[in-house]
């Protein structure tokens, strides 16, 4: 499959469940290689390796349940800027969903911001299914949209200078009912960046070397977003 880059992708769709499933299936992977070959300047545009890993193959006509009417959009409080752009693409993929579903309604961030100061929930870190239920029940949702963006942080930028090796960006999504605490929606998507070089270590600065952050957590975002997007349909 190529997208609209030209990049040619191969994915697995993201794990839904309906009501009736008991369990989530092990964990599946499908590796996707996107090469962009644009030149920009004199250096190329920087390439990303893309892995989605998803815990089970479904069915196309599969999908979120009609019945989830009023979504809560939740992500960790952060101050660095690729994280803040991310989350930022992912909330608006998920009031997009509107036009798929005219019905939805989305709970105001601030309104969960003020919830969880008040309740003393920590934001900065994990949040586990059952305190996401609860956050929901507060806010009055059928349904919690939990994101999660991990990516190289400043040390690990600059080890992989040294040692050739960097993490990758991972996108999380999850739905999950309030009512029955149950997951409707699953989808995991990492993104490797690829130096245009070749090697990590022939960039001097960190500077130099967001060209390639950049790609990898946007083509990761990306393919999140589709799949979230076609979850709805």
């Amino acid at each position: 499959m190529c997208d609209r880059t030209g990049a040619f992708l191969e994915t697995q769709r993201p794990l839904l469940t309906g009501p009736r499933t008991q369990r989530l299936i092990p964990l599946a992977a499908t590796v996707a290689l996107i090469s962009l070959g644009a030149q920009t300047g004199c250096r190329p545009t920087p390439h990303a390796v893309l892995s989605q890993s998803s815990h089970a193959p479904v069915m196309m006509s599969e999908r979120v349940p009609q019945d989830v009417r009023r979504l809560a959009v939740w992500y960790p409080r952060t101050s660095e800027q690729e994280l803040l752009y991310g989350y930022g693409r992912l909330e608006q993929a998920t009031f997009q969903l509107k036009t798929q579903r005219s019905w939805i309604k989305i709970v105001e961030r601030r309104d969960i911001g003020r919830l969880t100061d008040e309740q003393r929930w920590q934001l900065s870190g994990r949040v586990g299914d059952d305190s996401a239920v609860r956050i929901g029940r507060w806010l009055g949702a059928d349904s919690m949209v939990l994101f999660r963006i991990e990516g190289p942080t400043m040390r690990e930028r600059m080890l992989a200078r040294l040692y050739g090796r960097m993490p990758p960006f991972v996108v999380s999504s999850k739905i999950i009912s309030v009512e029955s605490g149950e997951v409707l929606y699953h989808d995991v998507v990492t993104a490797m960046a690829v130096p245009p070089s070749g090697e990590w270590g022939d960039y001097e600065s960190d500077y130099e070397l967001q060209p390639a952050m950049h790609a990898a957590l946007d083509h990761a975002l990306s393919v999140a977003i589709m799949h979230l997007t076609q979850s709805f349909r």
